[in-house]
């Protein structure tokens, strides 16, 4: 969805929108996201302070990531609330080859035009919002680094003797 950013006042200007699981297109060598489990909702307000867009959000719904450990698919529950303050390059004071930051800009998201595409921003709020580490329980197992079985599924049947050979010999040594 486009919004022209030219018809946004100082008044808040209400998105109410509802994005169905055909919505998620992968992105190239997005492995992690498979897709929406269902409805997404996203309520967002925009508005207007001096020469900047404020943007208030909440996305809510399901996903199904591909956990870190075994590479099962499962549903993560959303629910992430965000702040975005946008600006035009024509309010910045000067533009030089090189231009100090202040303070009060590191928060700020620069656009280049005045009409942007609600879809990217809400995408990039699901990036934000997930996991550092995706997994489909706190005590997943994981797959065997040797053959590969998920261990969440089944015990692994690899021999016991694994390892480098050269450190084999250490487990003949008695534990004290």
């Amino acid at each position: 969805m486009i919004v022209d950013l030219q018809n946004i006042s100082r008044s808040p200007r209400q998105f109410d929108l509802t994005f169905q699981p055909d919505w998620w297109r992968e992105g190239s060598g997005d492995i992690q996201i498979g897709g929406l489990e269902g409805p997404l909702g996203v309520k967002l307000t925009v508005s207007r302070d001096g020469e900047r867009f404020i943007m208030n959000g909440r996305l809510g719904g399901q996903l199904r990531l591909v956990c870190d450990r075994c590479l099962e698919t499962y549903a993560f529950s959303l629910s992430h609330d965000f702040r975005l303050s946008l600006a035009l390059p024509e309010s910045w004071e000067s533009i030089e080859d090189e231009t100090e930051l202040k303070i009060e800009d590191l928060g700020v998201g620069f656009i280049s035009t005045t009409k942007i595409d609600l879809d990217d921003i809400i995408r990039e709020q699901i990036y934000l919002a997930l996991p550092i580490k995706a997994l489909c329980e706190n005590t997943c197992a994981g797959l065997c680094s040797r053959c590969g079985v998920n261990l969440n599924q089944e015990p692994c049947r690899c021999s016991g003797n694994s390892g480098h050979p050269a450190f084999l010999k250490l487990k003949e040594l008695p534990i004290r």
